[in-house]
């Protein structure tokens, strides 16, 4: 227990050092205060870094993910807060067609984009996913825990019986043996049905959503578990995919712009296949860029806002905070950064990857 306890609260002074260069926290918000020309909700992963960017793009509403439950006012109409990837990308595309969303109809406009943490499949060129930084995802565990601090992915082909996340998940790896030699029961946890956390985890399985949860082998706990939140590791047993830049966020909430709320609990972050998520330099502490999985994050708009040969106001602010990689949203790379995300150069605000709707 000692040693976890040192290097868990060892990353978490250096990461106060690292705090140190961004200097002194500025007035701290989450949802918008006032009315906004764009209007955006969706991804848990990059509601924080986002909130970041619409502290300097001054005309972006960027609504949270999170607290579950609640409600959101947007130009007068108010409906269910969006949770995650799906849920926001579903509720713009109701926004543009101007069809109900959990129950509520929601005016054309009402929304203007959405956070997304994962490419969707849908069929289709309505909606465009425009990436602006790159995440990384690993693996989290309770601080008390002996689980191994490095894991192997594993791949398809591989024996069922070797120590590796894809056979964990699957179900055929389901215990290890703790420091004391007992047996412990691994508990493989994902987050909400609605996460592109969840859905891009099960794509660096190399497996179906359907294969991961058949028999109850991994559980969102009910579809209650809230993505890159800490404390669900209630069980030594328990491990969980966590976004490494809203790790970073969170280690670093005290002296970021915006409100980042501290829900790690007692998580700490494992290696894959012998590489650490994150690199301390003696000053900042930063996302490991050789470390893998890792994907893009982004913004998603409607296709004809960016295609149209006759714009409205509201499409030109569309174009200006997203297209291209001189748009304000890229501009903010200090922000982009300071909230554990990495940049990303020449491919921000590339606007070549469509979709269709999510209904």
């Amino acid at each position: 227990m000692h040693k976890h306890t040192k290097l868990r609260f060892g990353v978490v002074a250096a990461l106060a050092v690292a705090a140190l260069t961004f200097g002194t926290a500025a007035p701290a918000f989450a949802d918008p205060a006032g009315p906004k020309d764009l209007n955006g909700t969706g991804s848990d992963t990059t509601q924080d870094v986002m909130s970041g960017v619409a502290s300097v793009v001054t005309n972006l509403g960027n609504w949270d993910a999170v607290p579950a439950g609640s409600s959101i006012t947007v130009d007068g109409t108010t409906f269910s807060r969006p949770i995650g990837s799906t849920a926001g990308i579903r509720a713009l595309s109701s926004s543009i067609r101007g069809i109900a969303y959990a129950g509520t109809t929601l005016p054309v406009g009402t929304l203007d984009f959405a956070r997304a943490s994962a490419l969707r499949s849908e069929a289709g060129t309505e909606l465009t996913y425009i990436p602006f930084a790159r995440d990384a995802v690993t693996i989290a565990m309770n601080i008390s825990s002996d689980f191994p601090k490095d894991v192997a992915l594993g791949a398809a082909g591989q024996a069922t019986n070797l120590f590796t996340l894809r056979n964990i998940y699957l179900g055929t790896v389901t215990s290890f043996i703790d420091s004391a030699g007992n047996t412990v029961t691994i508990r493989p946890l994902l987050p909400q049905a609605n996460s592109g956390t969840r859905t891009y985890w099960v794509s660096v399985l190399g497996t179906t959503e359907a294969a991961l949860t058949a028999g109850g082998r991994a559980t969102d706990l009910g579809n209650t578990v809230q993505e890159h939140d800490g404390t669900f590791l209630t069980r030594d047993g328990d491990i969980v995919p966590f976004s490494v830049g809203q790790w970073l966020a969170q280690s670093n909430n005290r002296s970021l712009p915006t409100a980042v709320v501290e829900r790690r609990g007692q998580a700490v972050l494992g290696s894959i296949d012998t590489v650490k998520p994150i690199i301390y330099d003696g000053t900042t502490i930063t996302t490991n860029p050789d470390f893998l999985p890792s994907r893009l994050v982004y913004n998603v708009v409607e296709t004809r806002a960016l295609t149209t040969s006759s714009p409205s106001a509201n499409d030109l602010a569309i174009r200006a905070a997203f297209a291209g990689s001189t748009s304000a949203v890229c501009a903010a790379q200090t922000q982009i950064k300071q909230y554990g995300f990495a940049t990303i150069g020449s491919l921000c605000g590339s606007t070549t990857t469509q979709r269709g709707y999510v209904n």
